[in-house]
């Protein structure tokens, strides 16, 4: 058997897949990832792998560094994910040249390349379908996931991609919670965020809007990554990667609060309105902001493991209140 790249590695969805293949059995990986943030290392913690390759210190370096391993499989899942970020030239960087490098260096190496896209692609699209007719990116980092999903487009139905045995695979990721997202900020998943607002300031500060998200459990989405790579019948494509469940913000505090309730850390008497504080959304971020979104045409197989999301979200509460509260 060959190795496995995990770009990423050291993140959020990365270091959860990492844990993951570890308890499957792998450790031939090769974590490709950037420890420059204080205490980045710790999402590694406890985790098998045999290399690990700096990707800030450019692709020539990245290529020497892997061009000797026999690679089976490339889970890049590597991105700068700060939708708040405005240079759209740090964006294609290391978004889509990193990427475009990722993609060709599989096919050279005759490698499945699997990926994570986004569902920020869509924008405030009307519908959630991974098609042309429904792409409007509202901010620089979605631009920069839908001009690789385009270029892979591109390589699949060319002859480079029917003719290679790459496999070339994109998931459009809605909004994922979990575990070891810790050090992504405003960046978190909502559920993360408003259980950080109870923690530090004891409520939930709450946009004035009708927000409603479709969300998906870190732990399913390594489950469907790693069926993808272990599956070999599933084509080359680029799928949609949710729940198909939209969850409103309100009904995410209200799920926060009450677990909270439930693990003795907030006041049980108290209605839910006593922890939520409504705010205005900035004028600079609405804008850039999606109000809805909802994966639409997710193979059946996935939904099978993405179901019963707000169960998985109490969970996570659950498990954060053990992490941080006891």
């Amino acid at each position: 058997m060959g190795y496995i790249v995990v770009t990423g590695g050291a993140g959020f969805i990365g270091s959860n897949l990492l844990r993951y293949l570890n308890n499957k059995g792998y450790t031939d990986i090769i974590v490709v990832d950037t420890l420059e943030k204080e205490n980045s290392f710790l999402n590694l913690n406890n985790t098998l792998f045999v290399d690990f390759i700096n990707y800030k210190k450019g692709i020539d370096f990245i290529y020497k560094a892997v061009k000797h391993y026999n690679i089976e499989v490339i889970f890049h899942l590597g991105a700068n994910t700060d939708v708040l970020v405005k240079d759209g030239n740090l964006m294609l960087e290391t978004n889509f040249e990193h990427s475009k490098f990722w993609v060709n260096f599989a096919i050279e190496k005759g490698a499945d390349f699997i990926y994570s896209s986004s569902s920020a692609v869509y924008g405030n699209s009307k519908g959630f379908i991974p098609h042309p007719n429904y792409e409007m990116p509202l901010n620089e980092y979605a631009f920069s996931k839908l001009i690789f999903d385009n270029y892979v487009r591109k390589i699949i139905n060319s002859d480079m991609g029917k003719n290679k045995k790459t496999r070339i695979i994109g998931y459009r990721l809605f909004n994922v919670f979990g575990i070891n997202e810790f050090h992504k900020d405003k960046n978190a998943s909502i559920p993360y965020r408003f259980f950080t607002f109870i923690k530090d300031k004891g409520i939930i500060e709450l946009f004035n809007e009708d927000i409603k998200r479709d969300y998906v459990w870190v732990n399913d989405v390594c489950e469907v990554l790693y069926i993808t790579w272990i599956e070999k019948n599933i084509p080359s494509n680029i799928y949609n990667l949710g729940s198909g469940e939209p969850i409103s913000h309100v009904e995410v505090a209200k799920i926060v609060i009450e677990t909270m309730k439930e693990q003795g850390y907030l006041d049980p008497t108290l209605d839910y309105n006593y922890y939520i504080k409504l705010i205005e959304m900035p004028l600079e971020l609405r804008n850039r902001f999606q109000f809805f979104t909802k994966a639409e045409n997710v193979p059946i197989w996935i939904t099978h493991i993405t179901s019963n999301v707000r169960e998985k979200m109490k969970k996570y509460i659950e498990e954060l209140c053990k992490r941080f509260l006891k």
